[in-house]
């Protein structure tokens, strides 16, 4: 040990002049491997009852075990009880439990074209307003399952813990890690123990007829001495708070041509309408089975498959400004007023999506290091029904004649509009690693690895006109529409089945990486890491266009966009007191670029800058202190700046065709904080975190589009998804109340400040922001032998907050108006068994 002591002398009155307090201080050593003269006379000592308090916080976002406290850089871990407290049940829940994270939530129908957003590193529009069924860039934060990435929707069920990774990540988690990582961390079979649960549950959501209910289950069972398997899952209904009218009855699916009120009169008949009570539910299954095998103590693999699967209707979409009276598109009916939880809809909407991911890890002890393997596959397919019925109808206000393109002329009474969106992701990954055994006698830990993943992701988007044709031939029409026509000119253009517009997407990427990092501990205290990642990646794309109302068909065609790309990472950290670190770190994420394959002549032509985009990167800097005290307290608290060069853009271009395109600079800066500490009365706590996170573009881009406009944005503008200021905390109170019976009470209490939804604004869709929000949820739980019993509630005051406006457009009495709200006020009662 005495080689890897650097003794060095310095000035005491230098020192006080480079770093002033303790933070300085702290700082200072860690950048300069000075050694803590304090610590230095001070070895750490603890006692069987300190021990007994500290309740060390283990995680693996390094590729190792390792304490919180120990990892240089930010992160948040969030156990299986705080979930439970807390009503977290899906990556959308617990954004609002994580400062510093956000998500654009617009139900999970939308699951195929959100992501997390770490530190407001996304410059992307917000999903609803052009991008119903997937996003085409790379996600900005790497999810992951274990050590499996995953996109789709699944419940989180049968978690130890989540590990939030804030900042970029390049080098151990590689591209589309550009923000940070997101990591479910399962809970693997135990050999040598039978074990299992029940849980079930019933709630009255607010504003609802209806009922919730859940019910779950897990297993562990071992086989022999060196077999495992273990198996959960939960069912899931949530009912729907929002009421529909305006369903038009068809004779099949929602897709169907209408029903005639008056089948003798084809022409003038209007339509059966209907409504719903209770409208946007969802129903969700999450299940998860491993086997874990462990013949020899060096040995050890697990092959797990995860399997969700979602169903729902309609979204969490209102209309509050229509006021009544005349259907604007048959004067005949009479619609109903909108409301705060009241929506309109010419179609029914529904949604599913099913999402699999079977992994297989292996691990091998070599003696110097661990080999480690994670194979893994997922697939995520999802379809949606949108209704654009009445976003046609009121076309006419910006372009007059333009309706009767697709709804006839005259205007059919029965006309509706469905859109309907799919979209699949297929996925094989395969990453070795080779992790060195550390221990207090080493001087050097590393990591190497190589990696490999095979992406195939494909979208289509249909629109039709159910039963419009077939009136247009019942009126004895003869030639095609065009703006200013009049009978016999009156068809409509449409394909088979009723079909007006058709879009194709497919894309193929292809990643190959090498990475490792490599620490030395050059001082008792100190440590520095150097780590480097080399991509090298492969991206196709293939659109196709057909618009059957004029004529245009664009053939599909294809794109590459190659790249080859090296992020690099350094940190230093000290110890400068017991269980007290600082550091200061520096890394780089990398997301790849892409092709839009847009035609190159024609009427949707774009500018050829926009044919394709290219990588993004993230600089971060950042510096903190982080630790624990004997008396149960742990802190973290850090600064950053991450520098975002080349940032990528998704959004519809003003003539409807969506891609993605770099703007030049943003920047995001800000602090963090998480706090874990008794208070003053012995079984109360709190859970407290916070972040300050200020992104914006820095420098103005602008490119030419088509003649309807220009895709511009300027310095200064806050970053879409994310907010300035976020914070959460949970006041948790534990007592044993009786001889064999604990109770268990948390309050739990969320903030986000105001978000912009939008950066740059298309035809009919301004740049959008929504307000801030608090939130606060609560639950009371006794416990008694294996069973508990509680009652928990999320969004205790019933709060209602708009996650996203609509633009009020009179023309239609604002039939067309929607906003998009949070979930209401729901009261849960659970019971669950373990044995």
């Amino acid at each position: 040990m005495k080689n890897r002591v650097r003794q060095r002398t310095f000035n005491a009155k230098t020192l006080r002049s480079t770093a002033r307090g303790p933070i300085g201080m702290a700082v200072f050593f860690a950048l300069h491997g000075i050694p803590d003269p304090a610590y230095a006379q001070q070895p750490p000592q603890q006692t069987e009852s300190t021990s007994a308090i500290l309740q060390e916080v283990v995680v693996t976002a390094n590729r190792r075990q390792q304490s919180l406290e120990t990892v240089p850089s930010s992160i948040s871990v969030l156990s299986a009880a705080q979930l439970s407290a807390t009503g977290i049940t899906d990556i959308a829940s617990l954004i609002g439990q994580v400062p510093g994270m956000s998500m654009f939530d617009f139900g999970a129908r939308d699951s195929g074209s959100v992501f997390p957003i770490i530190r407001g590193l996304n410059a992307s529009d917000s999903a609803i307003a052009n991008r119903d069924f997937r996003s085409f860039e790379q996600a900005p934060v790497g999810t992951y399952i274990g050590n499996s990435p995953i996109n789709g929707y699944f419940q989180l069920d049968d978690v130890e813990r989540v590990e939030v990774l804030r900042g970029p990540q390049g080098t151990l988690y590689g591209a589309g890690s550009l923000g940070g990582a997101l990591r479910i961390i399962p809970n693997s079979p135990e050999l040598g123990n039978f074990a299992g649960n029940v849980e079930a549950s019933v709630g009255s959501p607010a504003h609802s007829s209806g009922t919730s209910y859940f019910g779950s289950a897990m297993l562990n069972i071992p086989i022999g001495d060196t077999l495992a398997f273990r198996a959960s899952g939960k069912y899931a209904y949530e009912p729907g708070f929002i009421n529909v009218y305006g369903n038009l009855v068809t004779s099949g699916s929602p897709i169907s041509i209408p029903v005639l009120a008056n089948p003798a009169d084809p022409v003038n008949s209007p339509g059966i309408f209907t409504g719903k009570d209770d409208w946007n539910y969802q129903k969700t299954f999450t299940g998860r089975a491993s086997l874990y095998w462990k013949p020899v103590d060096k040995f050890n693999a697990e092959l797990a498959v995860t399997y969700a699967r979602l169903t729902g209707d309609g979204g969490p979409v209102v209309n509050p400004l229509f006021p009544g009276g005349s259907y604007p598109i048959d004067p005949r009916i009479t619609f109903p007023r909108g409301g705060d939880y009241q929506d309109f809809s010419a179609t029914d909407q529904p949604y599913s999506r099913t999402t699999v991911l079977t992994s297989l890890d292996l691990s091998y002890d070599v003696g110097f290091a661990t080999l480690s393997s994670t194979s893994s596959y997922f697939t995520t397919t999802g379809a949606a029904l949108f209704e654009a019925t009445y976003d046609l109808a009121a076309a006419n206000a910006f372009f007059p004649g333009y309706t009767q393109y697709y709804a006839g002329n005259p205007v059919n009474p029965r006309f509706v509009e469905p859109e309907g969106f799919t979209d699949s992701a297929h996925t094989f990954s395969q990453e070795l690693r080779l992790v060195s055994t550390t221990g207090p006698d080493k001087l050097f830990d590393y990591v190497l690895g190589v990696f490999y993943e095979n992406q195939e992701t494909g979208g289509t988007w249909t629109v039709s006109e159910p039963g419009t044709p077939e009136r247009a031939a019942a009126q004895g029409c003869t030639g095609s529409y065009y703006i200013g026509a009049s009978f016999p000119n009156c068809l409509v253009g449409v394909g088979p089945g009723d079909v007006n517009f058709f879009q194709g997407d497919t894309q193929n990427f292809k990643n190959t990486s090498e990475f490792g990092e490599l620490t030395w501990h050059f001082i008792r205290h100190g440590q520095i890491t150097v780590g480097a990642r080399h991509f090298q990646e492969s991206f196709t794309d293939s659109q196709s266009y057909l618009l059957y109302a004029f004529a245009t068909l664009i053939p599909p065609h294809e794109r590459s966009a190659p790249a080859s790309k090296n992020v690099w990472k350094i940190d230093a950290s000290y110890e400068y007191a017991p269980s007290q670190f600082a550091y200061a770190l520096w890394s780089q994420g990398f997301r790849r670029g892409g092709a839009n394959a847009f035609p190159p002549a024609g009427e949707f032509k774009e500018n050829p800058e926009l044919l394709t985009y290219g990588p993004d990167t993230v600089d971060n800097y950042e510096t903190g202190l982080k630790g624990h005290f004997s008396n149960g307290v742990r802190y973290t608290v850090d600064v950053f700046d991450d520098e975002w060069h080349n940032p990528q853009v998704s959004g519809s271009f003003p003539d409807g065709n969506i891609g993605v395109w770099n703007a030049k600079k943003a920047r995001s800066r800000g602090a963090e904080f998480d706090l874990t500490t008794p208070l003053f009365l012995p079984g109360l706590s709190i859970t407290a975190g916070g972040a300050y996170v200020d992104a914006t573009f820095t420098e103005n881009y602008s490119y030419t589009a088509d003649v309807f406009g220009n895709i511009s944005g300027f310095a200064g503008q806050q970053l879409p998804g994310s907010t300035k200021a976020s914070a959460a905390a949970t006041i948790n109170y534990a007592h044993d109340i009786a001889p064999g019976y604990a109770l268990a009470v948390a309050l739990n209490e969320t903030y986000r400040s105001a978000m912009p939804l939008t950066t740059f604004a298309t035809i009919g869709t301004p740049a959008t922001e929504v307000s801030g929000m608090s939130i606060a949820n609560a639950s009371v739980a006794v416990r008694h032998a294996s069973w508990r019993m509680g009652v928990y509630v999320t969004n205790l005051a019933n709060k209602r907050v708009i996650l996203s406006p609509g633009e009020s457009i009179p023309f239609i009495n604002n039939l067309n108006y929607y906003e998009i709200v949070n979930r209401p006020r729901e009261i849960d009662l659970r019971l669950s068994s373990s044995f």
